[in-house]
C-alpha cells in the first residue's frame, strides 16, 4: 500500500495562518494553508443546488470530497486548484466523486490516497463491465472506453501531484493499462443541410431571442466547445487585422483566437453595446451566465424555428457536425485541428467519418458485386 506522509495543512472553518507546520516534511516545513473552505468555492466549481441555481457542478460531487479527511482533502483541494482550465477541473472533481464513491462501496475503509494498483485495476474492470457497486453514470450500465480512459488518467494525474508534493511515495496509476479507445467518433453528426437549417434557425429567432441566436451561430459556425462558448464575455469579442474574432482560453488553459465570420458577427453585435468587457456575453433573462444546460435550450429553439428535429441535438453534436462536414469538403485536417483547438490531429481523425466517406465504403461495393453489378 503506498505511504502516506501526514499533513497539518487542513480546511479552516475560519480564517487560518498563511501557513502551517507539516511535520512529516523534513524539519517540518512550512506549507501555505488552504485558501478556500470548500472544493465549491473553487473557480469553476460551485455546487448546483437546485435546478437554475447558477451552481456549476453537482453539489453531490462536492459535498463527496469534502468529506474527505482534512489532510487528504488539502491535496484534492489543491490539485483541482491546480487545474488550468474550468472545464479540466470540473472533470477532475467528477472523476474523482465518482472513484470515492466507488470506494466507499467496493473497498470500504480504502481512502482515495491509499488505493493500490489491484485497487484500480478492479475499479477499470468494474466500470468497464457494468458490476460496479457505485461511480457509474447509470447502475448497471458499462461506461465507454473513452470515460474509463478519462478516469484513469484524471486519477493518475491526481496520483502524480501526490508524489510531486510528497503526500504519496510512488504512482499507484502508472501500471494500470487503460482501455483502447476507438478512432472513429461517438457523437453522431448532423447533415450539412440540417447544420445550415439550424443558423438559418438562429437568425429567425434573433429577434425574440438574440442571446440564443448568437450563441447558436457562434457554436455551429466557429465550432467552438460548450465551455468556452460560455466562458467568453463582452470583452473576448474584438478586433484584429480587418477581422472580428473572439479572443478565449481553450481546454488546457491555452489562449486562442478565432475569427468571426460577418453572418455570425452580425448576430453578436446586439450582444456588445452599452456593456462593459467584462459582463458575460451569453446571459440569461435573469443576468445569470449561461451553461450547457441553457445552450441546449437555445439549440432546440433555433431547430425548431428551421423545422430541424431536435432530438438529442447537444452543443457537441453542432460541433462535430462542423469538424466532420469540413473534413468531408475536403479542408486540410491541420486547418480543421487549429479551429477545434485540439492537441493532437488523431482527435481530430476521429470526426473523419462524413458521407462521403460512408458513400464510398467497400460494404456498398461489396454488396454491388454480390448483385452482380459491375
Amino acid at each position: 500500500m503506498n505511504e502516506i506522509i501526514p499533513t497539518a495543512v487542513i480546511r479552516p472553518a475560519a480564517p487560518s495562518p498563511a501557513a502551517a507546520v507539516d511535520p512529516g516534511r523534513p524539519g517540518g516545513l512550512a506549507l501555505p494553508a488552504p485558501m478556500v473552505a470548500s472544493v465549491g468555492d473553487i473557480a469553476g466549481l460551485s455546487p448546483r443546488r437546485a435546478r437554475g441555481d447558477g451552481g456549476e457542478v453537482p453539489g453531490a460531487d462536492v459535498d463527496a470530497i469534502d468529506a474527505l479527511p482534512a489532510a487528504v482533502w488539502s491535496t484534492v483541494a489543491a490539485w483541482l486548484r491546480a487545474g488550468k482550465a474550468v472545464t479540466t477541473r470540473q472533470a477532475r472533481l467528477a472523476d474523482t466523486a465518482a472513484l470515492v464513491r466507488w470506494l466507499d462501496a467496493e473497498a470500504p475503509g480504502v481512502g482515495v490516497l491509499e488505493v493500490t494498483e489491484d485497487h484500480l485495476t478492479h475499479y477499470r474492470d468494474t466500470i468497464a463491465t457494468g458490476t460496479a457497486r457505485a461511480g457509474l453514470s447509470r447502475p448497471g450500465t458499462a461506461l465507454a472506453p473513452s470515460t474509463i480512459a478519462r478516469r484513469l488518467s484524471n486519477a493518475s494525474s491526481l496520483y502524480a501531484y501526490a508524489v510531486r508534493r510528497r503526500v504519496l511515495a510512488a504512482n499507484p496509476a502508472d501500471v494500470v493499462d487503460r482501455p483502447e479507445v476507438s478512432a472513429i467518433g461517438t457523437t453522431p453528426a448532423r447533415t450539412v443541410t440540417e447544420q445550415t437549417a439550424l443558423v438559418d434557425g438562429a437568425e429567425a429567432i434573433a429577434a425574440a431571442h438574440p442571446v440564443d441566436a448568437a450563441a447558436v451561430a457562434l457554436l455551429a459556425v466557429c465550432a467552438v466547445r460548450v465551455g468556452e462558448l460560455v466562458a467568453l464575455t463582452v470583452g473576448s469579442v474584438t478586433a484584429d487585422a480587418g477581422h472580428t474574432v473572439i479572443l478565449f482560453r481553450r481546454k488546457g488553459g491555452k489562449t486562442d483566437r478565432l475569427p468571426v465570420p460577418p453572418r455570425v458577427r452580425v448576430l453578436l453585435e446586439p450582444l456588445l453595446h452599452g456593456r462593459g468587457p467584462g459582463e458575460p456575453l451569453f446571459t440569461r433573462d435573469d443576468g445569470r451566465p449561461f451553461d450547457r444546460w441553457r445552450m441546449t435550450t437555445a439549440l432546440r429553439r433555433a431547430a425548431t424555428a428551421a423545422g430541424v428535429d431536435h432530438h438529442r441535438l447537444t452543443p457537441h453534436t453542432a460541433r462535430a457536425t462542423a469538424a466532420t462536414a469540413l473534413l468531408d469538403a475536403g479542408v486540410p485536417i491541420a486547418d480543421v485541428q487549429e479551429m477545434l483547438g485540439h492537441a493532437s490531429p488523431v482527435t481530430t481523425q476521429r470526426y473523419n467519418r462524413g458521407r462521403r466517406k460512408l458513400d464510398s465504403h467497400a460494404a456498398y461495393r461489396m454488396a454491388a458485386l454480390l448483385a452482380g453489378d459491375a
